[in-house]
């Protein structure tokens, strides 16, 4: 296995001080990183914290990362720990409102449109159970799902940087799911 193949992302490089290395995480990761904060329902200004969090958390701890392929899984993994804290402290007692800045205007919109007041609060309830459920999946599960979420990987790089198979993928998939909307009681 070349160094390139053992190591896609540079990490040991950037952890080793080489600001090139860094530069390439940053901007590889950063868009990413952001939306799963983001998807918390979190503020710009504290998706940025959180992602700002990570960086720091990936340069004091990435070192226990035994296995460079597996950087994405660790830093989706990370990223939805930190935003779901930061989102559980912005949460106030009977406030089921969501955190909405002036770019999530057309959604804001949409959701007082398209929704009655009680329908509202469903969506607010089952956004708040869906998060809540995710933090209780396994490790492997947060990974598989939060690899997947964006659709930027393909299969082969997911199987790659779990260390599965690609034939496992989408079973795995659907089971990470079905325990998603156990979790949350959803009905399927």
């Amino acid at each position: 296995m070349s160094q390139d193949e053992a190591d896609p992302w540079r990490l040991r490089a950037a952890l080793s001080d080489d600001l090139e290395a860094w530069t390439f995480l940053v901007d590889e990761f950063s868009t990413t990183m952001w939306h799963w904060a983001r998807s918390y329902r979190l503020t710009r200004e504290d998706a940025e914290d959180v992602c700002q969090t990570v960086w720091y958390q990936l340069r004091d701890k990435g070192h226990t990362i035994d296995d460079p392929r597996k950087l994405p899984g660790w830093l989706a993994t990370t990223t939805r720990r930190a935003a779901l804290a930061v989102a559980r402290r912005r949460q106030r007692p009977g406030d089921a409102a969501l955190s909405l800045d002036a770019n999530d205007g057309a959604l804001a919109e949409r959701l007082v449109t398209e929704h009655s007041s009680d329908e509202h609060v469903e969506v607010n309830d089952l956004r708040l159970r869906l998060v809540e459920a995710f933090a209780q999946l396994s490790e492997k599960c947060r990974e598989l799902l939060a690899l997947l979420w964006e659709g930027r990987f393909s299969y082969e790089e997911v199987a790659e940087t779990l260390g599965v198979t690609i034939g496992s993928i989408g079973p795995n998939r659907q089971r990470c799911l079905t325990k998603l909307r156990t979790f949350a009681k959803v009905d399927a």
